[in-house]
């Protein structure tokens, strides 16, 4: 029997695969190739996730699925000290965060 083509192609775009493929891409080249899965399983824990969760782990589910998600008074990441260094330094997770909630650690803008 001839093989079967793969439904998608898990290479192409790759580069850009968080913003410029479907959910289902996505999905399919997690599956498939362990590429683009999702660093954290946001219904793992939950029950108790204030307790067991990392800084990181919460700024992602909250920012992704809105899970997790720490009032205004207590802040996912502290977006003041070690701002000198943090393109360097900080998480894509706590830049973008910082980025969203204070406006800084901002990537430029490319069109």
């Amino acid at each position: 029997c001839p093989k079967s083509e793969p439904a998608y192609d898990c290479n192409s775009g790759f580069a850009n695969w968080e913003q410029g493929w479907t959910t289902v891409k996505k999905s399919y080249c997690c599956e498939k190739t362990g590429r683009t899965c999702d660093p954290y399983d946001c219904n793992a824990g939950f029950a108790n996730w204030q307790a067991l969760w990392s800084p990181e782990k919460k700024g992602f589910c909250c920012d992704k699925f809105g899970k997790g998600c720490l009032t205004t008074t207590a802040l996912a990441y502290d977006c003041e000290t070690g701002f000198a260094n943090w393109e360097t330094d900080w998480s894509d997770l706590k830049k973008r965060f910082c980025c969203q909630t204070t406006g800084r650690a901002c990537q430029p803008f490319d069109c």
